[in-house]
């Protein structure tokens, strides 16, 4: 089990295409439950430019659906959601053409108000938790190059340059069956957690993603995290969504929205500081040493808010129904 007391989660979600996309083929949201459940979810859409869209919105509703007139919330049903919009997105491309070949990743965090929790996912978007200073991948990616790393091939730092990098094994809507990995998830107060699309994975290192996390709250996290990824690029959209757990008697609501930014957004002055100070950080912590993966060693401070969504390269489309197929 996940839970064993009642605690807030406040999130932060913030969305952009990057500095190479025209479109944002991500999507993601958060549902609230009227007895303290929340549901995040994050989905990278792949298959042009109409499909992708297409697909994640499509995942995106029908998890909002499912939810929404559901009496109880539960990792079944996460499953059982992005199962049926597994099917939807399949009915629809077989109608439209212009949407053959469309498909998702998807990730969700689900926190039920009875003290269950449950991490789901389909391809290759991330859930991470941040601990004690310590990063960790709830998630293992579903791709061609996760694949080569866990057999020793190919390191993670080839995996970032490797050919098939874009290439994932599972997703929403290319095979008429799906598997979801579903798994429960252990928090406690003061944990940080993230879901993110690839396009902030592929360019922002695990030691990054821990520092920001533990140093500032979900509103400057979401943006210093995004602005970090344009800043290496922006070669893919990105979508993020920081969590801070707290002790409370309920679920925290959101207290505000970042909006959704176009590809140059502002940041705060409070921002660039805390982005200096990464800088610092890491040039007195990591600047002797290759630093190890997965750790950071920032402590996580308070936070309150919310937001929305990012997509995936074109050139995962063109290489998914090959990989997928050579399972």
């Amino acid at each position: 089990m996940s839970l064993t007391a009642p605690l807030s989660i406040q999130t932060a979600y913030l969305t952009d295409p990057g500095m190479v996309r025209d479109e944002n083929q991500d999507a993601c949201f958060e549902l609230r439950g009227p007895a303290g459940e929340a549901l995040l979810l994050v989905a990278d859409g792949m298959g042009g430019h109409q499909g992708g869209a297409t697909a994640s919105r499509m995942v995106v509703e029908t998890a909002r659906e499912f939810f929404e007139l559901a009496p109880h919330w539960s990792g079944d049903l996460l499953r059982d959601a992005i199962t049926e919009a597994n099917c939807r997105i399949r009915r629809a491309a077989s109608q439209q053409s212009e949407l053959m070949g469309m498909g998702t990743t998807a990730v969700a965090m689900l926190f039920g108000g009875g003290g269950g929790a449950w991490v789901a996912h389909v391809g290759d978007s991330r859930a991470y938790r941040l601990r004690d200073g310590a990063l960790e991948r709830l998630t293992r990616d579903h791709s061609t190059v996760a694949e080569l790393v866990r057999l020793g091939t190919i390191s993670e730092a080839e995996a970032q340059y490797h050919p098939r990098r874009n290439e994932v094994l599972r997703s929403v809507g290319v095979r008429d069956d799906i598997d979801v990995e579903l798994a429960p998830l252990e928090v406690k107060p003061g944990d940080r957690l993230l879901l993110c699309s690839d396009g902030l994975s592929c360019v922002v290192t695990d030691e990054e993603i821990a520092a920001v996390l533990g140093g500032l709250a979900p509103d400057d996290g979401v943006r210093t995290l995004v602005e970090s990824a344009n800043a290496r690029g922006g070669p893919d959209n990105v979508t993020v969504m920081v969590s801070a757990v707290d002790h409370r008697a309920s679920y925290g609501r959101r207290a505000s929205r970042i909006p959704e930014r176009g590809r140059a957004f502002a940041v705060a002055g409070g921002v660039v500081a805390a982005l200096i100070a990464i800088g610092l950080f890491f040039g007195l912590f990591f600047g002797q040493d290759e630093p190890e993966p997965s750790v950071g060693r920032l402590r996580a401070g308070q936070s309150d808010s919310q937001n929305v969504s990012a997509p995936p390269t074109e050139t995962r489309a063109a290489s998914q129904q090959e990989a997928e197929s050579s399972r």
